[in-house]
């Protein structure tokens, strides 16, 4: 769905700036003693500076493992007080199938007082060309940050690692709202992180996603415990999850102005079931905008608008290819293996309560203790900043081992 940058607040920004200030002042008139800490130097193989990074044609040598990294390309654009890299690692992104996929990787500098936890961060979306992927992106848009809470979070001294999920930044096609691949590569970065020892990794982690990443973050969340079971996840909060792909679908198609989601939405499903065809979904005038993809991160929304008879009336008629697909990737159920927190906006059009309620019971019927917030103002964008403020307190709580609240309807 198109969103815009949503994050920390700049008084965040402002204040974290303002205390490392304040530390670097007290490290003039102290001395050597309290030396400022040093950023890391990783062991990990160095990659091109620039945008070459991102050049990566080879496919993994056939006894890569999950996890494996490529390369490394440190960041500038890291919260004060952190530091942050690109990364290049190995993803089984279907059984027996690996890839390389691109991510990010930001940790504090100060040491910690033993192995960090981590937190995963599942992003929304972001445009299916390859430039658009977060990685090749500034962390920050002014004083808003693309990652919601990043930097209360690595102030307290959590690593935060991210996918840009496969083909999205590097070669390939972008597996876009395929729920089991990308919740793979999201996993899989929690793997390049033991990579990195300098890092001081726990195995402990808390998930969080916006939109898209609702999506990837429920199916981490019930693929985990037989994909990556070496991991302790402890948490995960969706933020206006966009889940089931068929009924988001459906909805989309009620009106003209998601016509741009749908047509962004089908080259994703179809790298995940080749075989099908977009003639059988779209109408002529819906084919001739398959190209706007492939150049603006948003580009299609706009080209796509007034179009007013975009689908063929059978694409999601009940046993067609398009509908038995997007059946396929939804067919996933939560494990019940941690709690969730739920934000979600009232006046959401484009993942609606109704649907997000459907989750919360799913989440509910399998034994998870999940906190519900809906907020009667807020929209699928204006939702995130409240999650971005309250996140990072939920996290720690986890963290810490303290009862997750549950307000799960009564049976």
């Amino acid at each position: 769905m198109p969103v815009s940058r949503t994050g920390v607040t700049s008084f965040a920004r402002a204040a974290t700036a303002v205390a490392a200030a304040a530390t670097l002042l007290s490290l003039t008139a102290c001395g050597s003693e309290n030396a400022a800490p040093q950023p890391l130097s990783l062991a990990a193989p160095a990659g091109p500076e620039g945008t070459p990074f991102w050049d990566v044609e080879d496919t993994p040598p056939a006894d890569a493992v999950p996890g494996d990294i490529l390369r490394v390309q440190p960041r500038s654009d890291a919260p004060a007080g952190a530091q942050g890299w690109n990364v290049v690692y190995v993803s089984e992104i279907a059984p027996g199938v690996q890839k390389y996929v691109s991510g990010e990787i930001y940790a504090p500098l100060n040491p910690g007082d033993g192995p960090r936890d981590m937190v995963l961060w599942n992003h929304e979306t972001t445009g299916l060309a390859d430039n658009c992927a977060p990685s090749r992106r500034s962390l920050y848009d002014g004083d808003t940050a693309r990652v919601p809470g990043i930097a209360a979070l690595l102030d307290a001294g959590y690593i935060v690692a991210m996918s840009d999920y496969p083909g999205q930044g590097l070669p390939g096609p972008a597996y876009y709202m395929v729920g089991e691949v990308n919740a793979r590569a999201s996993l899989d970065i929690l793997r390049a992180v033991q990579q990195l020892p300098e890092l001081d990794a726990s195995r402990r982690y808390v998930e969080y996603g916006w939109s898209q990443g609702g999506q990837t973050t429920m199916v981490v969340e019930a693929v985990a415990g037989s994909y990556a079971p070496e991991f302790e996840g402890l948490g995960a909060a969706l933020i206006a999850p966009a889940v089931r792909i068929r009924d988001l679908t459906a909805n989309s198609m009620r009106g003209p102005e998601n016509a741009g989601y749908v047509i962004a939405t089908l080259p994703g499903i179809k790298a995940a079931h080749p075989e099908l065809r977009y003639r059988d979904f779209l109408t002529p005038s819906a084919m001739e905008e398959l190209p706007v993809l492939a150049d603006g991160c948003f580009d299609i929304w706009a080209a796509a608008a007034p179009l007013r008879d975009a689908y063929r009336p059978e694409a999601m008629a009940p046993g067609s290819s398009w509908w038995n697909a997007l059946t396929a990737i939804d067919d996933f159920r939560p494990a019940g293996s941690m709690p969730f927190t739920i934000f979600q906006g009232a006046r959401d059009i484009t993942t609606p309560v109704e649907l997000t309620l459907r989750e919360r019971a799913a989440l509910c019927a399998a034994g998870a203790a999940v906190e519900y917030h809906e907020f009667p103002d807020m929209d699928h964008e204006t939702v995130v900043p409240t999650a971005a403020e309250r996140f990072p307190a939920w996290a720690a709580d986890r963290f810490a081992g303290r009862p997750a609240a549950d307000n799960c309807p009564a049976d």
